[in-house]
């Protein structure tokens, strides 16, 4: 598909959320590309895996040390 023939579904409230949320749980998607792919920044992306117990930080060491350094921008923008 090119990307200008994006499914419409796409652009639906929530479904890009939902599809990143979902993709991030199972280890497909970087914190950081999880919320590019959901259409916000990682500090709101943080705050809604929160409030769904997904936990933030996890992976290998590259990806944990992306996720700390993601969640100590995201404190020190608070």
């Amino acid at each position: 598909m090119h990307p200008d023939d994006e499914d419409p579904r796409l652009a639906e409230p929530g479904v890009r959320r939902a599809l990143a949320t979902a993709l991030y749980r199972e280890q497909s998607l970087s914190l950081g590309l999880a919320a590019r792919s959901a259409g916000v920044d990682t500090a709101d992306f943080i705050e809604h895996l929160s409030r769904l117990d997904i936990p933030v930080a996890r992976g290998t060491a590259t990806t944990v040390r992306e996720d700390v350094e993601a969640i100590g921008a995201w404190e020190s923008d608070s």
